[in-house]
């Protein structure tokens, strides 16, 4: 099975492998997105050690587990290490003996699966670790050591922003994210799936571009006759992965699961200050909550530029968790199948509005790219007006260092877009508004973003540029 996309995350990898020193490699991203079989394709047949944490297993099951690896790669000891920095002193002889797995160039390759697990409470595995490498990663110079995890924020915490002996260690950071909508197509492409680009696109709206979602779906069903084995019948294997994804990454704390779900109602994403007065936690649970949130590339933060005193607004980026809270939660109107979200109209498309958007504000890249502008530096972030007799909102606005503002106009229809003479008058509005509003010195830009572009060509004078789904899947 071939790895799809990750050419930089590749090449970065196989780098590494190849100098002339040990080197101590972070792959983290969130769970379901592909880093362990990342590293199994590029390296699997030349792993000298592989080892991955248990999720809930105490400090004696994980010793216990690490010690099977220990002896399957020629450990001669047979008895559970009594703590963590006598399994690392086992784990160097078994590195070091003449039976170990080297890579072609004489690397020695090791990969702890699940990194954050094996840090059990009250146990003494990141001292060990930390002895373990600045002694073995110093005295030899023929270490590739992977270090990967689900658990983001405690990646990032403690081992990428370490300030103790993991200090600068880490001589490589891989985030691995999900796919592109084009890298998404590759996939389907490769497993056969005839599917259409409107389909892949709804798919991304559900799921995110997530390489273990697509694996669960079966090639002789639907669309929707795959959404409804996974999401919505009685025991569907996806209906409570959302709970588990934030347990796995992050800690289990209803913190997490409050913010998320107030910001899932706030379509233009909400001011900081305010999300956290609604849920009334303290502003140290708050601001540490949402630090993980966004380290883990659930949430966005931004500035409104010319906005009085510059308030922090915050945004839900991830596509399935936006659809967990819409229709899967506890608090929703609970639904038995995907004809049944169809039919109900108004829902259907106020999700499926706000989740396009979200799917363009993460291909942003691509849009940018499209306007031609790829190598500009930009801010990107919506807007609204909700002030009386001004009521606006422009879907996403890219704001350019060349003094040139684009606002852009995003429509997910079945058709092509028929740009109506009512249509033209509320985009000029719009324009006119946030000029009035911001008091931009920038020349403003309409561009439109419609799925399947415009039918004619009348009352389009004003748009600036036309960017379609084919342009989104571009490479």
């Amino acid at each position: 099975m071939r790895v799809i996309g990750r050419k930089n995350e590749i090449k970065e990898l196989r780098y590494y492998a190849e100098t002339k020193k040990s080197e101590l490699v972070c792959v983290y991203g969130r769970r379901r997105v592909g880093k362990t079989f990342l590293v199994e394709q590029i390296f699997g047949e030349y792993f000298a050690f592989r080892a991955t944490g248990l999720e809930k297993g105490k400090t004696r099951d994980q010793l216990k587990a690490f010690n099977a690896r220990l002896i399957s790669h020629g450990s001669k000891d047979k008895t559970i290490p009594m703590n963590w920095f006598e399994a690392f002193s086992r784990l160097e002889e078994v590195l070091y003996s003449e039976e170990t797995i080297a890579s072609p160039i004489g690397k020695k390759i090791v990969f702890f699966d699940e990194f954050p697990w094996f840090d059990t409470a009250r146990s003494d595995f990141t001292l060990a670790f930390e002895e373990f490498w600045n002694r073995c990663g110093t005295q030899h110079g023929d270490l590739l050591f992977i270090i990967c995890g689900s658990a983001t924020s405690w990646i990032i915490d403690n081992v990428i922003n370490d300030t103790g002996s993991l200090y600068h260690r880490t001589t490589a950071q891989i985030f691995v994210k999900p796919f592109t909508l084009h890298e998404t197509e590759q996939f389907f492409k490769d497993r056969e799936f005839d599917w259409s680009r409107e389909q892949i696109t709804e798919f991304q709206m559900v799921f995110g571009g997530l390489p273990y979602f697509m694996d669960l779906l079966n090639i002789n069903e639907s669309f929707r006759q795959n959404i409804d084995r996974l999401m919505f019948r009685q025991g569907a294997l996806l209906r409570n992965e959302a709970s588990r994804l934030l347990e796995a990454t992050l800690r289990k704390s209803p913190v997490y699961s409050d913010i998320l779900e107030l910001l899932s109602k706030h379509r233009y994403g909400m001011k900081r200050a305010e999300c956290m007065e609604i849920l009334k936690v303290s502003g140290s649970t708050f601001t540490r909550a949402l630090d993980n949130l966004i380290k883990c590339g659930y949430v966005i933060e931004f500035t409104r530029n010319y906005e009085s005193r510059n308030p922090v607004y915050i945004q839900l980026i991830d596509p399935f968790l936006l659809f967990h809270f819409h229709f899967l939660s506890k608090g929703e109107k609970q639904l038995t199948c995907y004809d049944d979200l169809v039919s109900d109209i108004g829902r259907y498309n106020d999700w499926r509005g706000t989740a396009f958007e979200m799917l363009c504000l993460i291909n942003v890249g691509q849009i940018k790219k499209s306007l031609g502008i790829a190598g500009v530096k930009t801010d990107v972030y919506p807007w609204n007006c909700t002030e009386k007799n001004k009521k606006a909102q422009i879907d996403i606005v890219i704001e350019r260092a060349d003094n040139i503002t684009n606002l852009c106009e995003l429509k997910y229809t079945d058709e092509p877009y028929k740009m109506t003479d009512e249509a033209d008058k509320a985009l000029i509005k719009k324009r006119d508004t946030f000029k009035e509003m911001t008091g931009t010195k920038q020349s403003l830009r309409i561009v439109l973003i419609s799925v399947h572009g415009l039918s004619g060509t009348a009352h389009t004078e004003h748009i600036s540029e036309l960017i379609t789904l084919d342009d989104l899947f571009e490479e």
